[in-house]
Protein backbone atom coordinates (compact mmCIF):
# COMPACT_ATOMS: atom_id res chain seq x y z
CA UNK A 1 0.00 0.00 0.00
CA UNK A 2 1.43 3.34 -0.93
CA UNK A 3 0.93 6.18 1.46
CA UNK A 4 0.85 10.06 0.61
CA UNK A 5 1.88 12.96 3.14
CA UNK A 6 1.03 16.13 3.10
CA UNK A 7 3.67 18.64 3.26
CA UNK A 8 2.54 19.65 6.68
CA UNK A 9 2.47 15.99 7.65
CA UNK A 10 5.99 15.74 6.50
CA UNK A 11 7.46 18.84 8.17
CA UNK A 12 5.62 17.91 11.26
CA UNK A 13 7.66 14.40 11.06
CA UNK A 14 10.57 15.87 10.29
CA UNK A 15 10.26 18.39 13.47
CA UNK A 16 9.66 15.65 16.02
CA UNK A 17 12.99 13.59 14.53
CA UNK A 18 14.80 16.66 14.70
CA UNK A 19 13.56 16.97 18.59
CA UNK A 20 15.00 13.61 19.03
CA UNK A 21 18.25 14.21 17.21
CA UNK A 22 18.66 17.39 19.62
CA UNK A 23 17.70 15.23 22.28
CA UNK A 24 20.31 12.42 21.44
CA UNK A 25 23.16 14.91 21.23
CA UNK A 26 22.43 16.78 24.04
CA UNK A 27 22.43 13.12 25.87
CA UNK A 28 25.62 12.56 24.57
CA UNK A 29 27.29 15.44 25.85
CA UNK A 30 26.06 15.21 28.98
CA UNK A 31 27.37 11.90 29.70
CA UNK A 32 30.53 13.48 28.24
CA UNK A 33 30.52 16.44 30.32
CA UNK A 34 30.42 13.66 33.03
CA UNK A 35 33.25 11.79 32.51
CA UNK A 36 35.59 14.99 32.13
CA UNK A 37 33.88 15.95 35.62
CA UNK A 38 35.42 12.78 37.09
CA UNK A 39 38.82 13.82 35.77
CA UNK A 40 38.50 16.90 37.77
CA UNK A 41 37.78 15.97 40.90
CA UNK A 42 41.68 15.04 41.56
CA UNK A 43 42.08 12.14 42.62
CA UNK A 44 42.47 10.16 40.26
CA UNK A 45 42.84 6.51 40.77
CA UNK A 46 42.40 3.37 38.27
CA UNK A 47 38.67 2.45 39.61
CA UNK A 48 38.37 6.12 38.46
CA UNK A 49 39.88 6.26 35.14
CA UNK A 50 38.07 3.05 34.26
CA UNK A 51 35.04 4.67 35.26
CA UNK A 52 35.73 7.61 32.73
CA UNK A 53 36.56 5.26 30.31
CA UNK A 54 33.23 3.82 30.22
CA UNK A 55 31.36 6.69 30.54
CA UNK A 56 33.50 8.11 27.25
CA UNK A 57 32.76 5.29 25.32
CA UNK A 58 29.10 5.48 25.96
CA UNK A 59 29.24 9.23 25.23
CA UNK A 60 30.78 8.16 21.93
CA UNK A 61 28.49 5.50 21.19
CA UNK A 62 25.37 8.13 21.91
CA UNK A 63 27.65 10.47 19.38
CA UNK A 64 27.43 8.45 16.65
CA UNK A 65 24.06 6.66 17.47
CA UNK A 66 22.72 10.63 16.78
CA UNK A 67 24.83 11.09 13.66
CA UNK A 68 23.44 7.92 12.14
CA UNK A 69 19.63 8.81 12.94
CA UNK A 70 20.70 12.46 11.34
CA UNK A 71 21.62 10.84 8.74
CA UNK A 72 19.00 8.74 8.35
CA UNK A 73 16.54 11.63 9.16
CA UNK A 74 17.98 13.25 6.00
CA UNK A 75 17.00 10.49 4.12
CA UNK A 76 14.14 9.85 5.08
CA UNK A 77 12.46 13.52 5.17
CA UNK A 78 15.04 15.71 3.35
CA UNK A 79 14.79 19.24 4.06
CA UNK A 80 12.32 21.23 2.21
CA UNK A 81 13.58 24.56 0.47
CA UNK A 82 12.78 27.40 2.12
CA UNK A 83 10.99 30.07 -0.29
CA UNK A 84 12.60 33.21 -0.93
CA UNK A 85 9.99 34.81 1.53
CA UNK A 86 9.96 32.06 3.95
CA UNK A 87 13.89 32.16 3.89
CA UNK A 88 13.72 36.69 4.30
CA UNK A 89 11.61 36.07 7.67
CA UNK A 90 13.60 33.42 8.69
CA UNK A 91 17.08 35.21 8.61
CA UNK A 92 14.90 37.89 10.34
CA UNK A 93 13.95 36.33 13.27
CA UNK A 94 17.81 35.19 13.69
CA UNK A 95 18.76 38.51 13.37
CA UNK A 96 15.87 39.74 15.96
CA UNK A 97 17.21 36.78 18.56
CA UNK A 98 20.60 37.95 18.63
Amino acid sequence: MIHYSSPDQIKACRALALERNRQMFEEAQNLSRCAFELLDGGDLDVELFDRYQALRRKADSKFQEAIEHLQLLNEDFPPIPLSASNSHQLRQQLEHRA
